[in-house]
């Protein structure tokens, strides 16, 4: 992989880390207005929506990181 085609492989990573993040909080948030006005049950049904996204995160994303740092240190950008 070139280094042009790792950056951008790179950057469509992190803003797709970014955009699940982002998606988590907006559901974090909801849950947290639900308990907030006594809709305790309500709240934990949409805070477990929070599991898909938390282990596509966890699993699938941290492998990918871990093989675009193994990338980058073959191309000697990033120090070992």
């Amino acid at each position: 992989m070139d280094a042009n085609a790792l950056d951008m492989t790179t950057k469509t990573y992190l803003t797709d880390v970014r955009a699940k993040l982002e998606r988590g909080l907006r559901i974090a948030e909801a849950a947290d207005i639900c308990a907030g006005s006594r809709r305790i049950r309500k709240g934990m049904e949409i805070a477990l929506s929070l599991e898909p996204i938390v282990y596509e995160l966890d699993t699938h994303n941290m492998q990918g990181a871990q093989l675009l740092i193994n990338q980058l240190r073959a191309k000697s950008v990033v120090p070992p």
